[in-house]
């Protein structure tokens, strides 16, 4: 059983999104979105990233996963997502110059507030 989070960032696509999500239906585990809807408003091509952000266990040891992916509307989406950590090892890391170009991206989708002048 893991004991700490990993700090790799992981691709997932649509269809792995849509397993993971079904699976964690089946086990009981925390998702941010149902897997019909993932398959409803994801395109077939989309790809994104996941991030574990923590290490619960109950009802069974898992990472929650921060998801970011782009909808087939073309807005960002992100929610959680509770992963087995044999599913977490399988996904490919983002890493290298696709790490930089993806980290990048990520922060140009979080709005910036104007602070106060003083």
């Amino acid at each position: 059983m893991p004991e700490k989070v990993p700090k790799a960032i992981k691709r997932v696509s649509k269809q792995d999104l849509v397993g993971l999500s079904s699976k964690s239906e089946r086990l009981r585990l925390g998702r941010g979105r149902e897997p019909g809807w993932l398959d409803q408003h994801l395109a077939d091509d989309a790809r994104g990233s996941l991030r574990a952000i923590l290490l619960e266990h109950p009802p069974k040891p898992c990472y929650r996963c921060l998801v970011l992916i782009k909808r087939a509307d073309r807005e960002v989406e992100h929610f959680l997502l509770d992963v087995l950590p044999e599913d977490f090892d399988r996904l490919e890391d983002i890493a290298g110059e696709a790490l930089l170009t993806f980290t990048r991206w990520a922060l140009s989708q979080i709005p910036l507030s104007p602070l106060p002048v003083e």
